[in-house]
């Protein structure tokens, strides 16, 4: 009996432990650093660009190469993924819509967007005339902090000693704005290759018997700060 009541003495202990862990003192409030109140999302979003076939010219034209030129030097800038090229099928322009997918897809490569990230899909028109739009799209992504302004029970948290609920919200929606590509909250960016032509250099310096580090100028004087 002793034994059965010790361990309902340490079970009930345990029990209003975890009790008080999860009290109002230990919420999102209570966050300890400006990132866990502000937190920064991240999400995709598609961009689009439409071109209309045209059954009369088998070029595109100086309007449409100028609009792909902008929107592959965009992709480039912020896109990730496959860049897709979307034509229209089950209609009469079907052959006009293959014609436009392969020039499209030429003069985005020619614009600096590598053959291995074009991709080609289809759409269904149901077999009605005029369904002659060309899609192409990527996805990019969007960072956003939380609203600032929230100025409702300003007095309780002063009077709890608790910082105030718009305490570093401006920085985070600053750091958002700025970021040049969200997706590096993600996943790191891919580095660039290395310099094979450099890494032969100090090989073939080190086996002359070369110094390999960076040269010092002996004439400049350095002093310590007392």
């Amino acid at each position: 009996m002793l034994f059965k009541l010790s361990k309902f003495a340490l079970l009930s202990s345990a029990a209003i432990l975890a009790a008080s862990c999860a009290s109002a003192f230990n919420g999102a409030d209570d966050a300890l650093t400006v990132s866990e109140r502000h937190p920064i999302s991240v999400d995709g979003q598609v961009v689009t660009l439409t071109i209309d076939t045209n059954s009369a010219s088998s070029e595109l034209s100086s309007v449409d190469k100028s609009r792909l030129r902008a929107f592959a030097d965009s992709y480039l800038r912020n896109g990730h993924g496959p860049l897709t090229i979307t034509a229209p099928s089950g209609s009469p322009e079907d052959f006009d819509g293959q014609e436009a997918a392969a020039d499209i897809r030429e003069a985005l490569h020619k614009y600096g967007v590598p053959w291995s990230t074009l991709s080609g899909a289809t759409y269904r028109t149901g077999g009605v005339a005029g369904g002659n739009q060309m899609i192409v799209s990527y996805t990019h992504y969007v960072a956003t902090a939380s609203e600032c302004g929230i100025w409702s029970g300003i007095k309780a948290r002063e009077y709890a000693n608790l910082a105030s609920p718009n305490y570093g919200c401006a920085t985070q929606n600053n750091i958002a704005a700025m970021l040049a590509d969200p997706h590096d909250l993600i996943a790191p960016a891919d580095g660039s290759p290395r310099d094979a032509a450099a890494i032969v250099r100090a090989f073939e310096a080190y086996r002359e018997g070369e110094t390999t580090v960076s040269e010092i100028d002996k004439e400049i004087n350095t002093e310590l700060s007392k």
